[in-house]
């Protein structure tokens, strides 16, 4: 009867207008029933169940981790016009050194040059203003792991105050999670973007390991620190939207834009036909925009049939020109030596033992910072400055400022299950199984196979095979080519210093140095300002050399014997100002066999570092590796043999110095 006098008073006013409710049960709640089971589910997804949970450690959970009904409800809180805020996340987990890794961290957010006006970064927590890193690092002590945040929100300059924001994000953090965090963080002004660092302890069993939802870390940590921004300054404006996206068409870097053209390739081409019905006309226009300025990088290529083939390795190449664009502007506010950004280029990929970058060490910056990452500034005999992006293991095999040094990486070789694999495919028209295999090699083992497909596993996470439904993959001809490429992106840089000492200290220096062992081969062909200053430092050193007697033979080298004088010489000045610092005599090697005491600093010298080892009756210098660095500070034990020494700490020993 109502939908009949509905119907009826709607006709009225518009025949057009049909509207008839379809009535349900008295009581009904129709879907609502449905929908309220739907959410249920979800929410018991993200409890922790009462199943078994009295044989669980104190602290320990059993499903994935927190946060996963907060990650996505976040999806629905954020939006197109919400503040857009970067947000990179790294689980550190204690390695071989303990908790050192994560103490280096703490002090490495605190770094000199990462405030406001330069000085060093400022710990502060949810109260604190100026947290002891120490007691922070002492109650870390036991944990397993150690969670890093940094925090970049796009406006960051219009903000008021950034320690505020970080306390209420981590506030909010908090809730979602359902538990209190032990966190510290940092904020740092050293980049054109200012941002936020944040170490939250990972805790261990006993205190209760911190386990977050991989959807919370890749979505809930954005969308709460879009959601605070968003509500300190507002929602975007359409107008500022556009005007943000249009900027990044020209932008030697990779952006948003450049990832919407990523999703739609086909085979490496680009249709801006197929995208019509799927993009404004705006959006269109942005992309269109993108490719012909990519276009002028030689990283796009318009075709005759209006479609864009993009060229190999292009996203990588946009990565690294925003990270070049990235030095420059922290290079604008370094103090030290004068460095032409013009010069500036990117270690190659590919490079292997065919070739090295030699040369003087510029500067250092941070790189990666989730990881204590360094970028290392070398100006090679090229010309060119080297940007080198290096490991913390890496970067500790670095001298200071100054010093000589060559980077390059270890020549590779085809693995023999690469060769296998490649031989199996090409008999078989470009395909490997198990059974292909072990028809080729009727005497191989299955365990011996099964290396054969994990192999083949690790490299399709790298795009280098794939694998069919059926369990068979797919490898290209070019395949052991591809796979020694995958390799070298993994491997890591062998780091040599030639001289510890910058070459201005060499010229008149009373010892072995490296300008007199140099191969003068090196220079030829060389251009670059630096190869000019070693050209004038290898002049001065040999007038320097005759002229207080010293020896050189016809191609200008340091007589053996003269060389082993000067190495001597200096050994002994070191020495001698080293016993007036810890007052301690000096025990000579030759009068010891057995050696034990506290390795408590370094000593830089021309003909090498040398660790400084502390003992009750004296002390001894040594040569040391950068695989002792760890142990600095820690006690020692020595055993001389003609030829080398043996370290030991405790019971455990390691290689040969």
């Amino acid at each position: 009867m109502h939908g009949f006098a509905i119907r009826g008073a709607l006709g009225a006013v518009s025949d057009d207008f049909d509207f008839v409710p379809r009535l349900g049960k008295i009581r009904s709640q129709g879907k609502a029933k449905t929908q309220l089971k739907r959410l249920k589910r979800v929410v018991a997804k993200g409890r922790l169940g009462t199943r078994g949970r009295k044989s669980l450690p104190p602290g320990a959970v059993r499903h994935a981790g927190r946060g996963k009904v907060q990650a996505a409800l976040a999806r629905h809180w954020s939006n197109q016009r919400a503040r857009r805020v970067i947000v990179k996340v790294h689980i550190a987990r204690a390695g071989p050194t303990g908790v050192a890794g994560f103490a280096k961290h703490v002090a490495y957010i605190r770094r000199e040059g990462a405030g406001r006006e330069g000085e060093h970064g400022k710990l502060y927590d949810r109260s604190v203003d100026e947290v002891d890193a120490k007691a922070f690092n002492e109650r870390a002590d036991k944990d397993k792991r150690q969670i890093r945040l940094i925090v970049s929100p796009e406006d960051a300059e219009q903000m008021k105050d950034l320690t505020q924001f970080t306390r209420e994000f981590m506030g909010q953090v908090e809730k979602d999670l359902g538990r209190r965090l032990d966190w510290v963080a940092a904020n740092h002004h050293d980049t054109c973007q200012p941002h936020v660092h944040i170490v939250i302890r990972g805790g261990n069993t006993r205190t209760g390991e911190l386990l977050i939802d991989r959807k919370y870390i890749t979505q809930g940590f954005r969308a709460r620190a879009q959601e605070l921004v968003t509500l300190e300054l507002g929602q975007r404006r359409l107008r500022e939207m556009a005007a943000a996206r249009s900027n990044e068409t020209a932008r030697e870097a990779l952006t948003a834009v450049d990832h919407d053209i990523a999703r739609s390739l086909t085979d490496g081409h680009y249709t801006p036909e197929s995208e019509r019905g799927g993009l404004s006309r705006f959006d269109s226009a942005v992309v269109n925009r993108r490719l012909r300025f990519l276009e002028t990088l030689d990283l796009a290529v318009r075709q005759e049939d209006r479609r864009w083939a993009m060229r190999d390795g292009w996203q990588d190449t946009l990565r690294a020109l925003g990270r070049r664009g990235d030095i420059i502007r922290t290079l604008a506010n370094f103090e030290g030596r004068t460095i032409d950004t013009s010069r500036l280029h990117a270690l190659p990929r590919d490079l292997n033992a065919t070739g090295e970058i030699l040369g003087r060490l510029a500067a250092t910056l941070p790189g990666d910072e989730l990881r204590n990452g360094t970028t290392a500034l070398i100006e090679g005999l090229d010309g060119r400055v080297w940007s080198v992006e290096m490991t913390e293991q890496e970067a500790v095999q670095l001298p200071k400022v100054g010093g000589i040094v060559s980077v390059g990486r270890k020549a590779l070789e085809p693995k023999p299950a690469d060769r296998t694999i490649a031989a199996i495919a090409e008999r078989n028209g470009g395909e490997y199984s198990e059974e292909l295999h072990e028809a080729a090699e009727p005497t191989s083992s299955p365990t011996f196979r099964l290396a054969h497909k994990r192999r083949l596993e690790a490299l399709r996470r790298l795009g280098v095979v794939q694998r069919n439904t059926d369990g068979t993959w797919v490898v290209p001809a070019d395949f052991q080519e591809r796979a020694l490429q995958a390799d070298a992106r993994k491997q890591g840089l062998v780091v040599d210093v030639r001289s510890w000492l910058p070459i201005e200290a060499l010229v008149e220096r009373h010892a072995e140095t490296w300008l007199d062992r140099m191969d003068s081969d090196l220079l030829d062909g060389s251009a670059g300002s630096f190869a000019d200053e070693l050209r004038k430092s290898i002049y001065s050193r040999m007038d320097w050399l005759r002229s207080n007697g010293y020896s050189l033979d016809n191609n200008g080298q340091l007589t053996r014997e003269d060389a082993e004088r000067l190495k001597r010489d200096e050994l002994e000045k070191a020495a001698i100002a080293e016993s007036a610092r810890v007052e301690l005599p000096f025990a000579d090697p030759g009068n010891w066999d057995q050696f034990s005491g506290t390795y408590s600093r370094l000593v830089e010298l021309a003909q090498g570092r040398f660790a400084v080892i502390e003992g009750k009756e004296g002390f001894v210098l040594v040569p040391v590796s950068s695989e002792k660095l760890n142990w600095l500070g820690r006690n020692v034990e020595l055993n001389r043999s003609r030829t080398s020494i043996l370290w030991s700490l405790g019971r455990s020993k390691i290689q040969r110095s």
